[in-house]
């Protein structure tokens, strides 16, 4: 399981950094989204976060999470997921002040 564990970390790494990269330099304009496609965007990666930690502590592990547990749990999940939403929000907006920079 901590192979498994190792491969999973760096892949999220990965994937945030890719995201992150795409949305500073332009390729993703965040500017396009609505308002409400950006929070459809948080609770779908909420929701599949949930799911996941549910997974991970209530089926792979023997015995699970008590429901106080895994709910502490959740809102670790639910907190970070936010602040990554934050962080890739503020990226697009200093990058389209970049790009905005250079054409001038």
């Amino acid at each position: 399981m901590g192979n498994f564990e190792d491969i999973a970390t760096i892949m999220t790494i990965n994937s945030l950094f890719l995201i992150s990269a795409l949305l500073y330099f332009g390729a993703i304009q965040i500017r396009r989204l609505k308002i409400k496609s950006i929070l459809l965007i948080y609770v779908v990666f909420a929701v599949l976060g949930s799911l996941f930690t549910y997974a991970k502590y209530n089926i792979f592990q023997n015995p699970g999470l008590s429901f106080e547990k895994l709910f502490n749990k959740l809102i670790i999940v639910i907190t970070i997921i936010g602040l990554i939403m934050g962080f890739w929000i503020i990226l697009s907006v200093l990058g389209k002040k970049r790009i905005d920079k250079e054409l001038e």
